[in-house]
C-alpha cells in the first residue's frame, strides 16, 4: 500500500529528527503556514504570506476577521497535531467526541472573541445548517449527536481492526464530518483539521488541501461531492428513525466511490513528505561554522534537538558568546552516522 510507504519515509524522519510534528522544526513550520493559508481560503479569507506571518510572529494589526481565523487555525491544529502524534507514538490513538469538540472550542475561539462566531464553541449545532453551492444536505439538527457518536464508534472500530488503509479511512471520516455539519460554522475547517488529526494519529503527516484557486476549491468540493452519497443515504434513513451500527454503516457505504477525494489527499501528502525531505546544503562550505538555529533549519531539525545531542557528547558544537555554532562537515557527519546504524 503506497502509505505504508510514506509511513516508512516518515520513520526515517522520524529516527534523525525525533517529532518533526512541532512549530519549532522550521519545515514543518513552513508546511503548517501553508495548510493555513489554504484552508481558510476555501471558506473565502484569502491571506497572503506576508500578512500570515504579521498576525503568526510580528504581531501586527490586520483585518480582525482574518486574525481571527488565522489564530484560531494555528491554535487548534497545532495543539490537536502534536496530540496526535503524541498518541501515535505511544500506540494510543483513538477518537472521541471531546476531540472534535475541542477542534472547534479553539478553532473558533478568536472568531467568538471578535464577535464573527455567534454560536456556542464546541457545542454542536441545534439549528438547521445550510451550506451554500453544495448538493448535499446535511443532517437533521435533531440527529446531530446521534449521527456524531456512530461516526466516532464506526472510526474507532476500523482504527483497532485496522479494516482501512489509513488514508482512506482518513478521507471517509472528512467526507461522512462534512455530511453531517455538526457546528452551526467552521465545519470545512474543523473537518480538515480533524482530517489531519487523524492521518497524524495513523503515523502519517498533515497535509495542506490546496483552496487559493478556484480550480483547487472546486476540485475538492467535487471530490467530496462524489464521497457523500452514501453518507446522505444513511442521514435520511437515521432521521427516519433507523438505528445503525458499525455494520449496517459498512454495507450501506460498501462500493461508494471514495477514489477522488483518497488521490487527492495522496497526492497532497506527497507534498507533505517532499517538503520535509528538503534539505539542500551542496552550496554550503563543508568547513563553515554556522549558528545553530540556522543549521537546524537546513536539516530540518529543531534548535533544542541539536543543542541535546552537543550535550550528549554526539556532535561537536562551539559556542561564541551565547551562540552555539556547529560546523557543516561534523553535522554531514553525524547524519551519515545514522544511516549506517
Amino acid at each position: 500500500m503506497k502509505s505504508e510507504a510514506i509511513k516508512r519515509e516518515l520513520e526515517q524522519l522520524r529516527s534523525k529528527r525525533g517529532n518533526f510534528i512541532q512549530v519549532s522544526n522550521a519545515e514543518w513550520y513552513s508546511l503548517f503556514k501553508e495548510e493555513i493559508r489554504n484552508s481558510i481560503a476555501i471558506e473565502g479569507i484569502f491571506a497572503n504570506r506576508t500578512e500570515l506571518m504579521d498576525v503568526l510572529e510580528h504581531n501586527k494589526r490586520t483585518d480582525k476577521h482574518k486574525a481571527s481565523a488565522i489564530l484560531g487555525y494555528f491554535e487548534s491544529a497545532s495543539a490537536m497535531y502534536e496530540y496526535a502524534a503524541n498518541q501515535y507514538k505511544e500506540k494510543e490513538f483513538s477518537l472521541r467526541i471531546s476531540d472534535v469538540k475541542q477542534i472547534h472550542t479553539l478553532l473558533m475561539r478568536y472568531e467568538k472573541e471578535m464577535g464573527f462566531y455567534a454560536g456556542e464553541i464546541g457545542e454542536f449545532r441545534n439549528m438547521t445548517a445550510e451550506v451554500a453551492h453544495s448538493t448535499f444536505t446535511p443532517i437533521n439538527e435533531f440527529y446531530v449527536r446521534v449521527a456524531m457518536e456512530l461516526l466516532i464508534k464506526w472510526v474507532n472500530h476500523h482504527l483497532d481492526n485496522k479494516t482501512y488503509d489509513s488514508v482512506v479511512l482518513a478521507a471517509m471520516t472528512h467526507a461522512w464530518f462534512e455530511s453531517i455539519h455538526p457546528f452551526r460554522d467552521g465545519n470545512g475547517r474543523s473537518g480538515r483539521i480533524l482530517l489531519s488529526y487523524l492521518l497524524i494519529g495513523g503515523g502519517l503527516v498533515n497535509v495542506a488541501i490546496k483552496g487559493i484557486s478556484k480550480d483547487d476549491r472546486e476540485h475538492y468540493y467535487h471530490a467530496l461531492e462524489k464521497a457523500d452519497d452514501a453518507f446522505e443515504t444513511l442521514h435520511r434513513q437515521m432521521e427516519q428513525g433507523r438505528n445503525f451500527d458499525v455494520k449496517t454503516v459498512d454495507q450501506i457505504i460498501n462500493g461508494q466511490d471514495f477514489n477522488e477525494i483518497v488521490s487527492l489527499i495522496f497526492d497532497r501528502l506527497d507534498d507533505s513528505v517532499s517538503r520535509l525531505k528538503n534539505v539542500s546544503i551542496d552550496s554550503i562550505n563543508k568547513e563553515a561554522q554556522l549558528p545553530l538555529n540556522d543549521l537546524a533549519r537546513v536539516y530540518n531539525y529543531s534548535p533544542d534537538y541539536l543543542r541535546n545531542l552537543i550535550n550528549l557528547g554526539r556532535l561537536k558544537g562551539y559556542k561564541k558568546g551565547k551562540t552555539w555554532y556547529v560546523r557543516v562537515l561534523d553535522m554531514a557527519a553525524y547524519v551519515e552516522r545514522l544511516r549506517s546504524e
